[in-house]
């Protein structure tokens, strides 16, 4: 395996060279069966469609669709079951996730981040303020005006990358779930959508939804720390979560192969750095 850096416009995109069992092609001339299904987590849809988007102009005989989320796992047992061409992860496997036989391939990673509505005075928060909000305990932005908290369902990739970065997380939010303390959304697109549109609220994105798709969402620095391109290539922001594709590579159709192939190709690299620019590394340089 090859890892090949690609800068360019804050990017740093590692493509993956990896070989990939070869399904026989489409005879010349052959019509696909159908459109080909790419779905999954939230966190990759702002870069699968961008991708998609320029594979159809140059190979207008492979449709593919990209729809809402429906998440991680949904997306893994979907490609699982043959139900979709690819899934699009957000986390590693899980171990009974693994016994499906799936290929992943990693493309790209992004920042999770704290988000806020604009009306949100406060500029950033601590490790510490993140807990003590979780357990009910800081309830007051610096203006006064109260903490309203929008969280995501247990096993969202997101909250996995907190419960493993920020110290005393993880049991402050496995109190808040029992006790139902906080609003809970079930999708990157939902929260993304009623944080923007609730005065003084705080929950997760990332960098990819909220670059790519120009939300109205205030990121808050961590720890004095906010996620740049320097910043997360550095470690000096923790909060990162790979994006990758799953799929049965005994089974993969010819026209999802060629897309993976695309993204891995100089015209992906151009898409990429002309338009990603908050998808990072795989590795740290």
């Amino acid at each position: 395996m090859r890892w090949l850096p690609i800068l360019g416009l804050g990017l740093l995109l590692v493509m993956v060279d990896t070989p990939l069992t070869r399904p026989a092609r489409a005879a010349a001339g052959e019509a696909p069966a159908g459109p080909l299904v790419f779905a999954g987590s939230g966190s990759n849809l702002p870069l699968t469609r961008l991708l998609a988007d320029a594979f159809a102009r140059v190979r207008p005989e492979s449709k593919i669709e990209v729809p809402a989320s429906i998440g991680s796992a949904g997306g893994i047992r979907a490609a699982a079951d043959g139900a979709i061409a690819v899934g699009l992860i957000s986390r590693p496997l899980k171990d009974r996730e693994k016994e499906s036989g799936l290929t992943v391939l990693p493309y790209a990673r992004t920042a999770v981040v704290i988000g806020v509505h604009p009306a949100v005075p406060d500029d950033g928060i601590s490790f510490v303020d993140l807990v003590q909000i979780y357990k009910g305990t800081k309830s007051r932005w610096k203006d006064g005006r109260e903490i309203i908290v929008l969280t995501r369902e247990a096993g969202d990739s997101s909250i996995e990358v907190l419960e493993r970065d920020i110290p005393g997380f993880k049991q402050a939010y496995a109190e808040s779930r029992s006790v139902k303390r906080w609003a809970t959304l079930l999708t990157d697109q939902e929260m993304n959508r009623v944080l923007a549109r609730t005065p003084y609220a705080i929950g997760l994105s990332d960098m990819g939804a909220i670059t790519a798709e120009r939300l109205p969402i205030k990121v808050l620095r961590i720890d004095g720390v906010l996620p740049t391109p320097e910043n997360v290539l550095s470690g000096r922001y923790p909060l990162v979560k790979a994006l990758a594709f799953a799929f049965l590579k005994d089974k993969l159709p010819a026209g999802a192969k060629a897309f993976l192939d695309f993204v891995r190709s100089k015209d992906g690299e151009k898409i990429l750095r002309a338009n990603a620019r908050a998808f990072f590394g795989l590795s740290s340089p």
